[in-house]
């Protein structure tokens, strides 16, 4: 199986449940164990949950997730146009990447096979992908 969702979200924390179920649906259809799933739904949680913590301080502003669905994995993008924060393009944000005291991005960097800290598409915000097997 083969395929990509995307989902344009409010960044607020009443979506994030939006984010888990979109997960599942594409761990179960595709196969993936039960520690695969649990370990994507925590993963994408901690994601998104920090776009709505920490990119737009004084606005409503929108998270993006696209979740790829490729043999047996899954890559995963949370984009955001907020005000980004310091880190080096291509970082990984396992040390010293995380936002104030929070374990968003150590918890993420535990749980995916790889993970990138970009600025977002147009220069703004920021773009968090990761990714992880579906099979372990």
């Amino acid at each position: 199986m083969i395929g990509t969702v995307r989902l344009d979200l409010p960044a607020r924390p009443e979506y994030l449940l939006l984010a888990r179920l979109a997960v599942t649906g594409i761990c179960r259809a595709a196969g993936g164990s039960e520690e695969a799933l649990a370990d994507l739904k925590l993963a994408v949680t901690e994601a998104v949950a920090n776009v709505t913590r920490h990119a737009y301080p004084n606005e409503l502003g929108r998270v993006r997730v696209e979740l790829n669905l490729r043999d047996a994995r899954v890559d995963v993008a949370v984009i955001d146009d907020g005000k980004g924060f310091d880190a080096a393009p291509g970082s990984t944000g396992a040390s010293g990447g995380q936002h104030e005291n929070g374990m968003g991005l150590s918890i993420v960097s535990s749980i995916a096979d790889a993970v990138s800290i970009d600025r977002g598409p147009d220069g703004r915000g920021t773009c968090l992908r990761f990714g992880r097997s579906l099979q372990h």
